[in-house]
């Protein structure tokens, strides 16, 4: 199908757009300006497929005909899909056409399914065919009955399970993207919906994350779309060879900005929509891109997938005898602060140990974006040690995205960076709390960037104007902004500091042996946290000094209790707060815990779970 799309490619210069001034000149200007570059990479499961940019504008302009002929403007258009081609075509043709994309990420339980679908009720639902039953039983349970659209064009990995000759006989009557390029196909321009000369014009309807509640959906206007892509322009920075790897699926707010602003730019994405925590996956395609010519040099991931490469890397460093100094120094990183001096290491191990890292990464990588949540900053300075910069960035669905950020070359170190140009903010509440260099208070901020509200309730603004966040943060007088945590979320301890649930059970995964964690105030009563554990039970088992012990005959039990034991001591040593885990409580969780597309755990569900975890 796809060597239809496209059969010549045109020769104009190439040209950098560094702005836009309407969503419309994504597909007028850029398409055409990047026409022989690459623009996306994709996984077919034995292969990985490159789109250039001259096929990838031919299917969206289709797309956007075929929309444009069913008079379609105005209408909820949603996907339920992960990353890929299809994907993408759609998502551009409903901006194009001034429709309401509502993604909807394929993770989502089926209460929070429900539930959006009956907030947000789809005319059109582009789907893929493993999904496809889940969608229409869903829609059915909803009341609702969309347009069911099947991406049929790229065979990605996602649908290897699935046999397409076997799915179209099975469902002949349903709407097929591969026949929308088809009919719809040409070289001829499309023009843009009237409606995109009104900036406040509503474009996207995004989902909240849904921590300790049901997700909302925002509404998200052209204006809040432009001025996130302008502020984000130098966020990336790639050379026509080089690709940015994409981890996120663009379910949620903070990939929208990476979607627009790569198409923007003219960069490179590779898809990447395999679980890259799975054992030895990561690395495993990584080497399969590398070895088919792809320079992947910057990419955009959640704290968590951070967490996970810097465990790889410092396992393998543990295990080399040569490594063992670098490992070593290393993690004391953590544990003495600024007062760590690693200019006694030997520096041609810790450039060995650079090497390592950029090797598990293709061999190409120079630097990453972490969004989301706050990044721990002993993270940052270990990945810097090592030769790699990561920009920590922090945002909300509310404020269409991006609220601050570091820069290549401006990064302050435990800051999320500095609020971006066209927000004011103000800090409010403000006191002291244990540890922290100036007073913390609600941060409310006020500019282009922040949206009208959610679908059916507009957005609780202040007299002034103003939104608060719910985020309780300090920001310093060159505006980098600091988060303390999402007052929702946070614990108040009796000493008056606050504890992240969320941050701590970062610091216990960072352990070698915990797969997943999470760190609750189990009881009022209870003078300290709680930990529920999902052991990483195949690096556990291949551990030579836990293969020994149980050759001795030592219980698992016991064996188990020293390693998290030890992840506890680390947890409670880094996290610079009173408020301590307790290890006379560890509870065994029976799978992964259930998180957001950011990789943030849902309160709100494995709270209702904990029956299920057994004491250790």
């Amino acid at each position: 199908m796809l060597s239809k799309l496209f059969n010549f490619a045109k020769t104009e210069q190439f040209k950098s757009h560094d702005r836009i001034d309407s969503i419309r000149e994504v597909v007028d200007l850029c398409f055409d300006s990047y026409s022989t570059r690459p623009a996306i990479v994709y996984d077919q499961g034995e292969r990985y497929k490159t789109i250039q940019f001259s096929e990838y504008a031919y299917a969206a302009k289709a797309m956007i005909r075929f929309l444009q002929a069913r008079q379609y403007c105005g209408k909820v258009l949603s996907t339920f899909s992960k990353n890929r081609f299809e994907w993408d075509m759609y998502a551009h043709a409903s901006f194009y056409t001034a429709n309401r994309l509502f993604p909807i990420d394929t993770k989502i339980n089926e209460v929070e399914l429900l539930h959006i679908l009956a907030v947000s009720p789809p005319d059109m639902v582009m789907v893929s065919m493993t999904e496809y039953e889940r969608v229409k039983k869903s829609c059915a349970e909803a009341g609702i009955s969309p347009v069911f659209l099947i991406a049929d064009v790229a065979s990605t990995f996602e649908d290897l399970s699935v046999d397409p000759d076997e799915f179209k006989t099975l469902h002949p009557g349903l709407l097929y993207m591969s026949q929308i390029i088809d009919e719809f196909g040409s070289d001829q321009p499309v023009s843009a919906s009237p409606r995109l000369d009104d900036l406040d014009v509503v474009l996207g309807l995004y989902p909240t994350s849904g921590t300790t509640s049901l997700p909302k959906v925002v509404c998200i206007t052209q204006r809040n779309i432009v001025h996130q892509v302008n502020e984000s322009v130098d966020v990336l920075n790639l050379r026509p060879n080089e690709s940015i790897l994409n981890i996120g699926p663009y379910t949620h707010i903070a990939t929208l900005v990476e979607f627009l602003l790569t198409k923007t730019r003219g960069f490179t994405v590779i898809y990447f929509t395999r679980e890259p925590d799975d054992d030895g996956v990561l690395e495993n395609e990584i080497k399969r891109l590398k070895n088919s010519g792809f320079r992947i040099k910057a990419l955009m991931a959640v704290p968590k997938f951070w967490i996970y490469v810097l465990k790889e890397v410092l396992e393998e460093m543990r295990i080399k005898p040569v490594m063992n100094t670098v490992y070593d120094h290393l993690t004391q990183i953590e544990l003495k602060g600024d007062t760590y001096d690693l200019g006694t290491l030997d520096k041609a191990k810790l450039t060995a140990a650079s090497i390592l890292l950029r090797n598990k990464l293709g061999g190409y990588f120079s630097y990453g974006v972490s969004s989301s949540m706050k990044l721990d900053p002993a993270i940052i300075e270990i990945f810097g040690k090592l030769g790699v910069t990561i920009m920590d960035i922090y945002g909300a669905t509310e404020c269409s995205g991006i609220i601050s950020r570091n820069k290549l070359n401006d990064i302050v170190l435990g800051s999320t960076g500095r609020i971006i140009d066209c927000l004011q903010y103000k800090l409010e509440d403000l006191h002291d709390i244990p540890g922290l260099p100036m007073q913390a208070g609600n941060l409310l901020l006020k500019g282009p960037t922040v949206t009208v509200g959610y679908l059916g309730n507009s957005l609780p603004l202040c007299n002034d104007g103003f939104y608060d966040t719910g985020d309780i943060a300090y920001v310093d007088n060159q505006r980098s902004l600091y988060i303390v945590g999402r007052k929702k979320e946070l614990l108040r301890w009796h000493d008056g500091s606050y504890v992240d649930p969320q941050k701590m059970s970062n610091l216990m995964v960072r352990s070698l042996y915990i797969k997943d964690a999470m760190v609750i105030h189990a009881d009022p009563q209870d003078t300290t946290l709680t930990a529920y554990i999902y052991p990483d039970y195949a690096r556990i088992k291949k551990d030579p000094d836990y293969i020994s012990a149980r050759q001795q005959g030592i219980p698992q039990t016991e064996l188990l209790r020293q390693l998290f034991n030890r992840a506890i001591d680390f947890a409670n040593a880094t996290s610079g707060l009173a408020a301590a885990i307790s290890k006379e409580r560890i509870y065994i969780l029976p799978r992964k815990l259930e998180r957001t597309p950011t990789h943030k755990i849902k309160f709100i569900f494995e709270l209702k779970r904990l029956h299920e975890s057994s004491a250790l």
